[in-house]
């Protein structure tokens, strides 16, 4: 009987442990997979900081204005593309226009000069104008208007791009506007002119977003993604938005093309926007931009390069008058209008250090407009 008892009290004992050890399991099971949610979860928000960086969070507080960088009194500056030469020098290619003529007629008398500094706070000597109206011959693409020029470094080429048109101050020939580009393995030249690289779409291709177009195809951006392709930003007018003006991409194997236009505008903005400057920082693309009717300066960033959320844009710079007294903008000189714009970036080893910014004032006092600098503060690549 007491052999009985034992055995009995052994069988309670094994069942008692059996059912808490399956509790035990399932809660062991339960916290082990709460820890894994949360690893992961972490591990989520890691790769989401990974894309978006304070970059764009903190942008407009890095802003530090520093000044006038590039005037003459002979000519109106405006976009004022800049990057580091091999020589350890910063070279600027700007748009200039002579104030003879004045800068309302930009579209036929725009040319591309060439300055250089030892240092992004100058001061600037100029080199050499580059291109400029005339030179083409009759007939040509581009014998009117040299504008708007951006310089970067890609495929160990120093790579110019702009666009021109076939305009006279008579005749503004408006849908004549197309990219050009220009290669050279020294920022000193010789530069190889490659020609028109892009051209609208044609009125019939009805697959392409900007076939409607209206104005040309304008104020060029260039960059290399992670995946060897070549994206060429450009505007073109889209009628129905305020402003009209919008972006699209056309995209290529090759640096010199061809270049096809992709089929959607990369930016769904619903107002006037411009001039903007795109560039790949920690794998995420960036696009700062004007922002026109407001005379500010947007943010946007997308991380295929061809979807841009302007409703997710931050402030990319502010009024003139929020960094200098208001008073000084006001009793400026305004040859277009009292703001920055046509924002473009120097880079130094991936990393945007400084902003070169025209305004259409100038706080100087000078005969045209000008180039202002901004510098970008604390970044480096562990942001």
């Amino acid at each position: 009987m007491l052999l009985l008892i034992i055995q009995n009290f052994k069988m309670i004992l094994k069942r008692y442990y059996m059912k808490h050890l399956i509790v035990l399991s399932i809660v062991l099971g339960a916290l082990l997979a709460c820890t894994n949610s949360k690893s992961q979860k972490n591990n989520n928000v890691t790769e989401t900081q990974k894309k978006q960086p304070e970059l764009k969070n903190n942008w407009e507080n890095r802003l530090q204005y520093t000044g006038v960088v590039i005037e003459d009194d002979n000519y109106h500056i405006w976009g004022s593309s800049p990057i580091w030469g091999d020589d350890g020098k910063v070279h600027i290619f700007a748009a200039r226009m002579p104030v003879e003529s004045g800068f309302k007629y930009w579209y036929a008398t725009s040319q591309i000069a060439h300055y250089v500094a030892d240092k992004p706070e100058g001061p600037f000597k100029f080199v050499e104008v580059l291109l400029k109206p005339g030179e083409s011959a009759s007939g040509a693409w581009d014998t009117g208007t040299q504008h708007n020029p951006t310089i970067t470094k890609i495929d160990g080429l120093y790579v110019l791009t702009y666009h021109s048109n076939t305009a006279t101050i008579e005749d503004r020939a408006r849908k004549s506007h197309k990219i050009g580009m220009m290669t050279s393995k020294s920022l000193n030249g010789p530069w190889k002119k490659i020609g028109m690289v892009l051209s609208p779409p044609s009125e019939n291709d009805t697959t392409i977003w900007s076939h409607k177009h209206s104005g040309g195809i304008d104020n060029p951006s260039l960059v290399k993604t992670k995946a060897g392709k070549y994206y060429l930003y450009y505007r073109a007018k889209w009628k129905g938005l305020e402003g009209d003006n919008t972006y699209g991409v056309a995209i290529a194997d090759k640096l010199e093309g061809p270049y096809i236009h992709y089929p959607k505008r990369v930016i769904n903005n619903t107002r006037y926007v411009e001039d903007p400057y795109v560039f790949i920082y920690k794998d995420v693309f960036y696009m700062l931009l004007t922002d026109n009717y407001r005379g500010k300066g947007i943010l946007l960033t997308s991380e295929d390069g061809l979807h841009y959320e302007f409703n997710e844009g931050v402030l990319g710079f502010n009024k003139m008058d929020a960094y200098i007294s208001p008073e000084i903008v006001n009793a400026a000189p305004n040859y277009r209008s009292p703001k920055f714009e046509r924002p473009q970036l120097l880079m130094k080893e991936g990393i945007p250090t400084h902003m070169y910014a025209p305004g259409g004032a100038n706080i100087n006092g000078g005969k045209g407009t000008c180039c202002y600098l901004f510098k970008i503060s604390n970044l480096s690549h562990n942001d």
